[in-house]
Parts: C-alpha cells; structure tokens; sequence
C-alpha cells in the first residue's frame, strides 16, 4: 500500500507589539505606504522572545488543532533566514522547548522561499521512510532582531511572526509535486552580510553593516524578480502532474507585495478569489507568511476538501519553491 501525506492542521502566532504605517511615516517624514503594496502594519517581537520562542507558540497552535500531543511528532523542520543562531540549528532547541522528546530535527535556510521547501522535504519523508508519520514544520520569523531602524527602505516592509503546519501519513494523496529553482547571480542583492566571509568586525557594527541592508550591487536584482517567475515557477510544478493552471482552486503566494500577487494571478489567468492575502492583517512576515495565509484562509472557510492548492514562496538569493496539494 502506497504511503501518502496530507496536511493535518496549521497555526499561527503573532507578538503584541504592533508598529502603523502612520508611526514610520511620522518617524521618517514621508508616507512609507507609498511603497508598500498591501502593507499597513507590522508585528515586533519583545526583547526577550526568540525565533524558537515564535515557533513554540505557532506549533502549540497546530496541535490543539491537530488534537495531537507534542511526543507524536516524528520530525521536526524549522524553516527561517532569521534563526537563534548561526549555530547550533535551532530545530532542537523548538523541539525541546515544545516537549517533541521523540522527533529529529533540523533547520532550512531558503530565505522567504524555505516553509514550502521544508513542507515537501517533510511529505517526502512521510511518503518514503516508514518511521515518519507526523512532521511539524515551523516557520519562525523575528527578523525585527537584525533591522537598521533608520533604514528608511527596508525597515517598514518587515514584520515579527511564526506559523506551523503539521503533515501527516494519508491513504490519500496530499502533497503531489514540488519544485526549487534558484538563481545565485542575485546572492549580493540584499541581506544580513555576516559569517565566514564577512567575519563581524568593529568597523563594520559601527556602520551597522551587520544588520539587514541593501548590497551594493542591488542594482541588479531584477524588479520583477516575484511576478516574473512566480508562475513558471507554480507551471513547473503542474507540468510534473496531470492538472493544468485552471485546475487550481487556490494559490497561496509570499505575502511580500499585492501587486506582486496580482500580476502573478493576472499571469495565470486566475481570478483573485482564487487566492489570499494577509499583508493587509498582518504585514510581512517572510518566511512564515505562506503557512500564515493558508492559516486564515482556512479560518475563512475559503479551503474546502478535495481542493487543489498551489504554495508558491520566494527569497532573496535567490531561491523559489512551489507545491502542489491536494486538500484532503
């Protein structure tokens, strides 16, 4: 008997600290919604909270809804540019924390692009090793920690938050395909641009080059790199399936810009119904935007069962993913 894997349940959470459009304008002196496409509002996690202490609370989230105690986890994946620390991985950590006393652990760094990676590795991990029959992927992000706050571009369009999702064994097909495409000559776009190429030095805390900023060669990151490949990337991953784009009852996009999420639906030839956004609600959250978005889509009542779902993120790097599921 074929093993399958399906999406059991998804959580969320949010800190309370919030910062308005309207507080960064009166701080910068200019409307910083000009542009911002969707964003109002973002979510700072408190001094003392942590990316593994996000995804704890999101995790907790998906097994009350999942019904399933913490020692029923299998595996583990936590998925963020924006860990604890550089090393140890933080998975552990999460998975002590949450009481996961029975599941392996590990991190995956895609930048925004890494929930959908680490989603498909978790299904395939389900489908092909008969040891695994429950895998959380928790998708933390508290790149708050690393923002130059007189970083008039950057600072406004990110936001603090975590989101969860439990896969679990199905005599179903859920999860159907996945791709990854990557583009490396875009690496020295923008990031945080420390390690062991650019060791921390003095001199470059002084200039806050240890924080979140724009490389110099961000000129040549491309402007539509999001609405330009997001639905080849999404056709890709039909093209290894039988379904077709039209086929899709709903896409779930990273969260970064609506009219990013509009010309990608427009690309398509999809209607925005068949979508969701949540930039407007929460503000963007990088890498737990996607996992976010189903979250409340779900609590919408806009997913239904047997509905084919397309997850389509992407990162600087740069780095996109795509999968497909089938809502079983």
């Amino acid at each position: 008997m074929e093993r399958y894997a399906k999406i059991l349940a998804t959580g969320m959470y949010l800190p309370e600290k919030v910062i308005t459009n309207e507080e960064l304008s009166q701080r910068y002196g200019f409307d910083v919604s000009q542009y911002l496409s969707g964003i109002t509002l973002r979510h700072i996690a408190a001094e003392n909270e942590s990316a593994s202490d996000l995804a704890v609370k999101a995790a907790e989230d998906a097994l009350k809804k999942a019904n399933m105690k913490p020692e029923e986890i299998d595996l583990l994946i936590m998925t963020t540019d924006a860990p604890d620390y550089i090393t140890p991985p933080t998975a552990p950590a999460i998975a002590y924390k949450l009481g996961a006393k029975n599941a392996g652990a590990f991190d995956v760094n895609a930048a925004c692009a890494d929930a959908v990676i680490g989603m498909s590795i978790g299904a395939q991990h389900i489908m092909f090793d008969k040891t695994v029959n429950n895998v959380l992927v928790v998708a933390p992000y508290a790149m708050s920690k690393w923002i130059d706050w007189d970083n008039k571009v950057l600072a406004p369009m990110l936001g603090d938050g975590a989101s969860a999702l439990i896969l679990t064994k199905s005599d179903e097909p859920g999860y159907i395909a996945s791709t990854i495409v990557a583009d490396g000559q875009y690496w020295d776009s923008y990031g945080i641009y420390v390690g062991t190429k650019y060791p921390i030095t003095k001199e470059m805390v002084e200039k806050k080059e240890h924080l979140l900023r724009f490389h110099p060669n961000f000129h040549k990151y491309p402007p539509d790199v999001n609405y330009g490949n997001w639905p080849n990337v999404i056709k890709k991953t039909l093209a290894k399936t039988n379904y077709k784009v039209e086929d899709l009852d709903m896409v779930i996009f990273t969260q970064v810009r609506l009219i990013d999420i509009q010309k990608s639906m427009e690309a398509l030839g999809l209607p925005m119904e068949k979508t969701h956004t949540i930039m407007q609600k929460y503000g963007y959250t990088g890498s737990a935007c996607a996992f976010m978005a189903l979250d409340d889509a779900i609590r919408e009542g806009k997913i239904k069962h047997g509905d084919l779902i397309a997850f389509c993120t992407s990162g600087v790097g740069y780095v996109m993913s795509s999968a497909l599921f089938r809502w079983v």
